[in-house]
């Protein structure tokens, strides 16, 4: 992205031609040769425009300065009126008929400063001071910090400027307000989308960091016991609760019934207690046996049917509240971010001119 140099080297400080300087009596003396030549070289260096200002728009705005570096006011105001009506469709792209052709309407900003400028000085030439003043007012409202190039402008048209400034000083202040408020809302407006655009891509990295994983149950599967029917529909609670007390019911079960067969296959014979550990002539003592009989029973028989209770209520349970399917999340990688642009600006004198550019990396 370069600019021309040809372009740069047209533009003067003042946003007009070297050219624009007349007699002060307003009269239309002939411009002296040395300044002929110049307003020439400054017009070709305008005709190659490849900016922002379109080939036709310059070529108009041309037409109507060449006559004003002649001199010839009336017609260089009636060009720059034309080229500023916007009743005026705008100029299209493209050569125009330079004579014949319908006057247009130019669109670029520059142009259209510079346009003003030329035609307010060609006013005050021709002691039309009340439409010089309109096309300087209009001047300073759409750039409050238009500072006139005394190179550029004679005398009367920087004393209009100044005047002019004074008289609508209120305006200019009010005008620079309103375009400082509305540039500090752009940029409100502007950090508002790059936060919400921050957040975007936020939740889209989220939302690409994890991955949707559905777990189909089975019904089989809640038919068994110790909570597993729990622990599939996700009730991790009651799931837990049947796995500890089924466990506690059921290993006390199993332990009452082991000590109730050691305690039925005791032998109440004298001589059997020996054989079973005791001392020999040693007796055993069958009430206090029949009673630890009659408890481990109780103790079998209540575990049992805890656990046998527990086990249906669980798988129970299980049924009425089955989940069909399970659905969780688990993270998966997400690449890195490419690299952000990285841009930055190159000057450099040409030939004839000077080239800016800019060197970005993506």
């Amino acid at each position: 992205m370069t600019a021309n140099p040809l372009r740069m080297a047209a533009r003067t400080p003042g946003g007009s031609s070297p050219g624009a300087r007349f007699p002060s009596v307003g009269g239309r003396r002939a411009l002296p040769a040395l300044r002929r030549l110049a307003a020439a070289a400054a017009g070709a260096l305008a005709l190659s425009f490849a900016g922002a200002a379109r080939a036709d728009e310059a070529q108009q705005f041309e037409l109507a300065k060449t006559r004003f570096d002649a001199g010839h006011y009336e017609e260089a105001v009636s060009r720059f009126a034309a080229m500023l009506d916007p009743a005026n469709a705008p100029c299209e792209r493209g050569a125009t008929d330079a004579e014949g052709g319908k006057p247009c309407r130019i669109t670029d900003p520059d142009l259209i400063e510079r346009a003003r400028g030329l035609a307010a000085a060609a006013l005050v030439a021709l002691r039309r001071s009340a439409e010089a003043d309109a096309y300087i007012e209009k001047i300073l409202l759409d750039n409050p910090s238009y500072a006139p190039n005394l190179a550029v402008f004679p005398p009367e048209v920087i004393d209009r400027f100044t005047a002019a400034r004074a008289r609508i000083r209120a305006r200019i202040e009010e005008v620079t307000r309103q375009r400082a408020e509305a540039q500090r809302e752009a940029r409100l407006r502007m950090a508002q989308r790059r936060e919400e655009e921050r957040r975007w891509i936020a939740e889209i990295q989220r939302l690409a960091g994890s991955e949707r994983v559905v777990e189909r149950n089975s019904r089989w599967i809640g038919m068994l016991p110790f909570g597993v029917g729990q622990f599939q529909n996700g009730d991790e609670g009651l799931g837990w609760f049947f796995l500890v007390s089924q466990a506690v019911a059921g290993g006390t079960s199993i332990v009452s019934a082991l000590a109730l067969s050691s305690y039925e296959n005791v032998d109440v014979t004298p001589g059997g207690a020996a054989a079973v550990g005791g001392a020999a002539g040693q007796t055993v003592d069958i009430d206090a046996l029949n009673s630890r009989i009659k408890t481990a029973a109780a103790v079998n028989r209540v575990a049992f049917g805890a656990f046998a209770t527990l086990v249906a209520a669980g798988i129970a349970h299980a049924q009425i509240t089955f989940v069909p399917e399970r659905v969780s999340f688990r993270a998966r990688p997400v690449p890195p971010p490419p690299p952000s642009f990285t841009a930055a600006p190159t000057i450099s004198l040409l030939p004839g001119g000077l080239s800016a550019g800019l060197l970005g990396r993506f």
